[in-house]
């Protein structure tokens, strides 16, 4: 239980690293070998759907229009089909306590992975469409477990993230973040073009 829940916690940053992608051959040489993966893809269950339920908090709470559209399509993205990248570049280390509240909610998801022993009998992101990878057709109360911690993980994710906070980002900061469409084409011209060399 502790190793997956360890795991469920440190999945986010393990991904902003780009150091998942090491436990691919891992994860499929335990899937060819014994038929199922039972530690890193069940532990990303709490993380990924974590990170989906965070961005939802965030979009309800932010008065930051754009932040807000970037989050809802994060969130759908991470619970959906999985990929987070969205979510954790776009919004979540941006505000960094909504990243902490994935954490925690990932230890507390992961946890309950080890104890109801789910386990992937294939190699995908774990989000709702792919929650079959968890189904075992002799035990269909696998497919209880996994879609009961789906639908626990979004509000605990959201829930920690609104308790927690996060200072919101003005509308001035995200319009001084995009350059303006006339700041290519305007200007004086002498000024972007290169001096000639002087013939001597």
């Amino acid at each position: 239980m502790v190793l997956f829940s360890h795991c469920g916690a440190v999945w986010p940053l393990i991904i902003l690293t780009g150091m998942h992608r090491v436990f691919t051959p891992t994860i499929i040489e335990t899937i060819g070998k014994n038929g199922y993966e039972p530690l890193f893809l069940p532990a990303q269950i709490g993380a990924n759907i974590g990170m989906g339920g965070a961005c939802l908090a965030v979009a309800y709470k932010t008065k930051n229009l754009s932040l807000k559209q970037s989050a809802k399509a994060a969130a759908a993205s991470a619970i959906f089909a999985g990929v987070t990248e969205p979510a954790l570049y776009g919004v979540l280390v941006r505000l960094k306590r909504p990243l902490v509240a994935t954490m925690m909610t990932g230890f507390i998801i992961g946890g309950l992975t080890g104890v109801l022993g789910i386990v992937s009998y294939s190699l995908a992101a774990p989000s709702l469409l792919t929650s079959v990878q968890f189904f075992n057709v002799e035990h269909t109360m696998t497919v209880v477990w996994v879609l009961g911690l789906i639908a626990l993980t979004i509000p605990l994710s959201f829930v920690i993230t609104l308790i927690l906070g996060f200072k919101d980002i003005s509308e001035d900061v995200t319009e001084n973040d995009q350059p303006s469409s006339g700041s290519q084409s305007t200007g004086d011209i002498t000024s972007q073009t290169p001096n000639p060399a002087r013939v001597k």
